[in-house]
């Protein structure tokens, strides 16, 4: 695999089939393969979903109460932080598991981790020190989540065929999304109707449901056809195939573009938007910064979530993985500027719209093209690193924003995000580039 260059695009071929040179292997998939396949992906992607509903679940809670409990305003911020921090330390571990077993038992046991630490989020209502378990709970469910994000886009890359990733991607990707804003949703409903105990226990049985639907939904391997060294290979070999994964250049610059995105997007602006909502007056519908703020990043991930399942399609019917890069970069660049200087309800509904648009048409043509590169063996641990850039930018984003916009305004601290987003261009361009040639 060293010195090995895999085409960017897979190439069509007669019969209406795509081959894929990958890890030097030629993977085959005829054009109508992909119907039958359609029903489980939106399996995977309910899963993806429901798993996803239980890390937001606490975000609308625990600054509440765990200001009732007495726990500080500091630590509150590092136990909501806790699970994207342990992320970093097991998505690696993650990524090797996927590729050794499959994703079935790795996603289904990942969330009854999941389910474990909400548990845990009951027990710090009644216990003497709640914020050690709430710590340990959030620690617990970022064990959890890395199997399932992980978990859940091996699987559906796993089952897709080449001329039908894009849309299939999108799908689980966008299901993804919406996890966590319908878990604020839910958990702030059903805190206010019945208890904070009661959506911690709506969230572990949501997450136990899923597992079970995991069970009999996921793939049993990731790759059935992966060459046999890679079942059986040893700690050096397996530590070479990292090394070329790592150096692998059209995969670094995904993950580079990816941690940028995040660090913009699910950093900057999610940690500030109340914030800049609160200094402008910027309110919606006689709510305050804070409910504002929310529907504001709703109209975001509307936006998000509807560009990524256009662009999956798109994606399957173009000749193009990498056509669509430098315009969402220049949209999501273009819409932080916007949102910095804008002074009225409708320019900052239109700023969000643009970031969200711009954000689909990124992510997903970049999953799509790191599935193509990829060796089909190595999906696992290639997306590992996918997940780990994005925890890497989203952990930076809020702190990096919020101290920009304390110094600065916050004009020119999205003016500066902007400029970062727009560090993207030159790499972005190598790999469109790269695959015309």
């Amino acid at each position: 695999m060293r010195g090995h260059r895999p085409p960017l695009r897979p190439r069509r071929g007669p019969g209406h089939e795509r081959a894929a040179a990958v890890g030097g292997q030629r993977l085959l998939s005829a054009a109508g393969a992909g119907s039958a396949v359609a029903p489980r992906a939106w399996g995977i992607a309910a899963i993806a979903f429901l798993g996803g509903v239980g890390g937001g679940v606490v975000f609308p809670i625990l600054p509440v109460v765990g200001l009732d409990l007495g726990i500080s305003g500091f630590m509150v911020g590092l136990i909501l932080s806790a699970n994207r921090i342990t992320r970093l330390g097991f998505n690696p571990i993650t990524g090797s598991l996927l590729d050794r077993f499959g994703a079935r038992w790795p996603v289904a046991a990942g969330l009854a981790i999941e389910a474990l630490g909400t548990l845990a989020f009951s027990a710090a209502l009644v216990a003497d020190s709640p914020a050690v378990w709430f710590l340990a709970g959030r620690v617990i469910w970022g064990i959890g989540s890395s199997l399932l994000l992980v978990g859940t886009l091996a699987a559906v890359m796993a089952i897709a065929p080449v001329e039908r990733r894009g849309s299939l991607t999108a799908r689980v990707r966008t299901a993804i999304s919406l996890g966590l804003p319908a878990g604020l949703v839910i958990g702030g409903l059903v805190a206010d109707g019945v208890s904070a105990n009661a959506a911690f226990l709506a969230a572990t049985g949501l997450s136990l449901v899923a597992a079970l639907a995991a069970l009999r939904v996921l793939p049993a391997r990731v790759d059935r056809r992966a060459p046999p060294s890679s079942r059986t290979a040893g700690r050096a070999e397996r530590r070479a195939e990292w090394r070329a994964l790592l150096a692998m250049p059209t995969l670094r610059i995904i993950w580079g573009a990816n941690a940028l995105l995040f660090f913009a997007v699910s950093g900057v602006l999610l940690a500030t938007i109340a914030v800049l909502v609160g200094q402008r007056a910027l309110y919606l519908f006689g709510f305050g910064a804070e409910g504002s703020a929310g529907l504001f990043m709703a109209v975001l991930m509307g936006a998000r979530a509807s560009a990524s399942l256009a662009a999956g399609r798109y994606l399957d019917r173009a000749s193009s993985r990498t056509r669509l890069l430098l315009p969402a970069m220049l949209l999501v660049a273009a819409g932080l500027v916007a949102l910095g200087q804008a002074g009225s309800v409708a320019t900052a509904v239109a700023a969000l719209l643009v970031i969200g648009v711009g954000s689909g048409g990124l992510t997903i043509p970049m999953l799509t093209l790191l599935g193509d590169v990829a060796p089909r063996h190595l999906h696992g641990r290639a997306l590992s690193v996918y997940q780990w850039s994005s925890d890497l930018g989203g952990a930076f984003g809020p702190a990096a924003g919020l101290e920009l916009g304390r110094l600065f305004g916050y004009g020119p601290a999205y003016g500066a995000v902007a400029a970062s987003i727009l560090l993207m261009a030159v790499p972005l361009r190598w790999l469109a580039v790269r695959e015309r040639g």
